[in-house]
C-alpha cells in the first residue's frame, strides 16, 4: 500500500547538496554526513560477566541533531555536543526507494559516489563532540528536499506517526518563514523560494 502522504524520497538528483570540500565554510546543518567519527554500539554477542562491553569505531554517520541545538548562533554555541547515528552498507540489499519497509533506515544511495546504497540506521545513535564535525570529514549534505525527508523519516521512525510533506515544509521555515536550510540563498528582497515539498 502506498504511502497514506505520497512518496517518501525525493529524486535521486535532488537528494544531495553540493559535494563538500576539505575546507567548505558551510554551517553544520542536520542531515550532513561525515566519515571516520565514533559510532559506538555493543558487541553483537551476548555479554560476559554483569555489564555489556561497549565498543566504538570510526565509521561514517549522519547528524540527527535539531538544527537549533547545533547552530553556532543558537543553542549549539552552548552546548558542543552533537547527536549522530551510524550509516552503513546496505549489503543485504533490502532497502528500495519507495520507501516502504524498514522505516529504521534513511537511504542514502550512492553516498560517496561509488554506486553503493548506503543507509543512516536510526537504531545506532551516539552523542559526540562536536570536535569531530570538521570539514575535512564531511563527504555529504542533503539538499533542502532531502533534509525534508530525512525529517519524516526519523519522526517516523521515532513516533510510528507518518507527517505530511505539507507539515514537514511548514516546520523547515524559520520565525520570518524563511528556509532554513543552509544551501536555500535568500533573494535580495528578503525573502526566498522554498523548494517543492513533494
Amino acid at each position: 500500500m502506498p504511502p497514506k502522504h505520497g512518496p517518501w524520497f525525493p529524486p535521486l538528483e535532488k537528494l544531495y547538496g553540493d559535494r563538500p570540500s576539505e575546507d567548505d565554510t558551510r554551517v553544520l546543518f542536520q542531515g550532513d554526513v561525515f566519515k571516520d567519527v565514533p559510532v559506538a554500539r555493543f558487541p553483537d554477542a551476548d555479554p560476559v560477566g554483569d555489564d555489556p562491553v561497549k565498543r566504538h569505531k570510526l565509521g561514517l554517520a549522519i547528524v540527527v541533531g535539531h538544527p537549533c541545538e547545533i547552530s553556532p548562533t543558537e543553542k549549539g554555541a552552548e552546548f558542543p555536543w552533537r547527536t549522530m547515528c551510524a550509516v552503513v552498507e546496505d549489503k543485504a540489499a533490502r532497502l528500495t526507494l519507495d520507501g516502504e519497509g524498514h522505516f529504521n533506515a534513511f537511504p542514502l544511495p550512492d553516498l560517496l559516489g561509488d554506486g553503493v546504497m548506503w543507509y543512516a540506521d536510526f537504531r545506532y545513535m551516539t552523542t559526540i563532540n562536536n570536535a569531530w564535525l570538521i570539514p575535512a570529514r564531511r563527504v555529504a549534505t542533503l539538499s533542502f528536499e532531502g533534509w525534508q525527508a530525512f525529517q519524516r523519516r526519523l519522526v517516523h521512525f521515532l513516533t510510528r506517526v507518518e507527517m505530511s510533506p505539507d507539515d514537514i515544509a511548514v516546520a523547515a521555515l524559520d520565525e520570518l518563514g524563511l528556509p532554513m536550510h543552509p544551501d536555500v540563498e535568500v533573494m535580495a528582497q528578503g525573502s526566498a523560494p522554498v523548494p517543492d515539498a513533494s
